[in-house]
């Protein structure tokens, strides 16, 4: 009897020790790379790093207006051998308001296909109120 008590008490410290080692193991960094153009942000990559390993992620890359805000953010993803498209942010100002038209994007038409539009004041420095 109390063998068969020691073996299930051995048998439950593996099985946490396994656990433990399986949670740590799923749990890889990410680590990002920034690509500048003229002191801007032009693309920002996401890549996944597991141990010395590094699979890209997402990918997003940047356009600017005339008055150096953001214009266009564009969001794609990894497929393992390109970076295929997400989503597209579009950003127009007025004076008082930035309106940002989130699009989706669909593979069968090839296009981003609009799906909400965001209006956010702006405060005085033209910096969006969070």
């Amino acid at each position: 009897m109390k063998t068969t008590m020691i073996t299930r008490v051995m048998m439950a410290a593996v099985f946490a020790v396994a656990s433990v080692w399986t949670v740590n193991a799923s749990n890889p960094e990410k680590v990002t790379n920034v690509e500048m153009d003229n002191d801007r942000i032009s693309a920002k990559v996401v890549y996944e790093q597991d141990g010395t390993f590094l699979t890209p992620e997402y990918r997003f890359e940047f356009q600017y207006n005339e008055a150096g805000q953001i214009a266009e953010k564009k969001g794609m993803k990894w497929d393992g051998t390109r970076w295929t498209n997400y989503y597209c942010m579009t950003v127009t100002y007025t004076d008082t308001e930035a309106h940002v038209d989130y699009a989706l994007w669909n593979k069968d038409k090839k296009t981003f296909v609009p799906v909400q539009t965001y209006v956010y004041t702006l405060e005085e420095a033209n910096e969006l109120l969070a």
